[in-house]
């Protein structure tokens, strides 16, 4: 039985074609949790990004936010943090600007880049954001990174990096630098341990690279027909396009709404 829904935003319950969350995504969710199924976003962006996006108004159970770096509730207070240990940040500070390579620090209650360049101007603009303003990082608790870079710089960029930390792709130039420990999985286990719930009653929902670990976790995962060709292999469900039901489509499927 099913008793808990983790909903990836960009490319799956976010559209940005329409620049919208579906109706249709809307009323499921919604659905779902009058069912008594628990809902929650799992993304790789900050709460601060999340509010300036048209789904600001829904309602989830929780939040599992910067790749499972910070964990908030229904009510968006903080539940869990997982910093990077400071040497390491500063490592990352010190390597990207020394390589010219654009780094965004993710804190608590914002963020911070070291120079903006068109490479992060595309990949914003890529999931329908904004680039921070430049700025000097000022020491603060760093819950998540992330750089542009293709495919093929991915190898470049791994070696920059200290060793505690790994790589969570989620467009063609949008990288995250996140924890050895860390993940979006990270943040659905502390969820489910604090519902007394195990793996196998949960469902998630992704399209991206960095939902893949997430969706092999979860008893069901459902990948989106705008998804990546790389990540529909793994899917319990394919289902339609985020723009074309996807998400209520999937719920049906498994006679959850």
């Amino acid at each position: 039985m099913i008793k808990a829904a983790f909903f990836d935003v960009d490319g799956t319950l976010f559209s940005h074609v329409t620049h919208s969350v579906p109706k249709s995504a809307r009323e499921s969710v919604a659905a779902l949790r009058r069912k008594g199924v628990k809902a929650f976003l799992c993304t790789g962006r900050h709460i601060t990004e999340l509010e300036k996006l048209p789904l600001a108004d829904m309602e989830f159970d929780g939040y599992i936010t910067l790749n499972g770096h910070l964990c908030l509730d229904g009510d968006k207070t903080l539940l869990r943090g997982m910093p990077f240990p400071q040497w390491a940040t500063d490592s990352l500070v010190e390597v990207f600007t020394k390589e010219k390579r654009p780094l965004v620090l993710v804190e608590e209650d914002g963020l911070t880049l070291n120079f903006v360049n068109d490479t992060v101007l595309r990949a914003r603009k890529a999931v329908s954001s904004e680039a921070p303003k430049a700025g000097k990082y000022e020491g603060k608790p760093v819950y998540q990174a992330s750089t542009c870079a293709t495919r093929e710089e991915d190898d470049i960029v791994r070696a920059l990096m200290p060793p505690c930390f790994r790589t969570a792709r989620w467009s063609e130039e949008g990288v995250d630098i996140i924890l050895e420990g860390g993940g979006k999985t990270a943040g659905i286990r502390f969820f489910t341990e604090r519902l007394g719930i195990g793996p196998g009653e949960c469902i998630a929902f992704g399209d991206a690279e960095n939902d893949i670990e997430m969706l092999k976790y979860c008893g069901i995962g459902v990948v989106m027909g705008n998804g990546r060709d790389n990540v529909k292999p793994i899917a319990d469900y394919v289902t339609s396009d985020a723009d074309g039901g996807g998400i209520k489509k999937a719920l049906e499927h498994y006679g959850l709404i």
